[in-house]
């Protein structure tokens, strides 16, 4: 469904220059690419720059981007070759940020107690298990899981084939799994 969305308000920015529909596909879009580059950078400053320029290159080429099938691919394509053309540039600017500032979204809590599955401390101890997966792996991890590419979406824009995605997710998988159990089994320890 995200997906169609995303399409139809592109197909309005680069057929009719919309305007409204740029905006709602920024506010929608901004912070994957903002995660994104982030995984490139670690630099907060440096991921916004990078994500606001290919929004703003987007806006401008909007006439020349009519072919474009998966907005989304090519919002993280342009993120990636900036990132990797920044870092060429200064490879000595790295600022390291907790995701978590990245995302005012990112956990949600509910109102029933007896329905909240994962507690914040939970999603903590997830977005720990990410951070320390190799890079290659996390990013995998992160467009597949959080952003819903496909496999071979993910292959094309990482420049790898489609079975090194896949065993990279499942590597990520495995060790999110070992740290989620090992949580459960000392919450359930203490709990005792």
């Amino acid at each position: 469904m995200e997906h169609q969305v995303i399409n139809q308000l592109f197909r309005r920015i680069t057929e009719q220059d919309d305007q409204e529909a740029f905006n709602s596909f920024y506010k929608l879009l901004f912070l994957p690419v903002l995660r994104f580059s982030y995984n490139y950078t670690r630099s907060k400053e440096i991921a916004e720059e990078i994500a606001n320029d290919v929004f703003l290159h987007c806006w401008q080429k909007r006439k020349e981007l009519t072919n474009i099938k998966n907005p989304q691919v090519f919002l993280f394509v342009c993120a990636k070759n900036r990132a990797i053309d920044h870092a060429r540039k200064h490879p000595s600017s790295r600022q390291i940020v907790s995701m978590t500032e990245l995302d005012e979204q990112h956990v949600r809590f509910n109102s029933d107690p007896e329905k909240l599955l994962i507690t914040a401390e939970m999603m903590r101890k997830v977005e720990d298990a990410v951070q320390q997966l190799p890079p290659k792996c996390r990013t995998i991890f992160i467009l597949v899981k959080q952003y819903g590419l496909k496999y071979k979406e993910v292959a094309a824009l990482q420049q790898l084939s489609v079975k090194t995605v896949e065993n990279q997710l499942a590597i990520a998988m495995q060790k999110l799994t070992q740290a989620v159990n090992f949580t459960l089994e000392q919450e359930m320890a203490r709990n005792a």
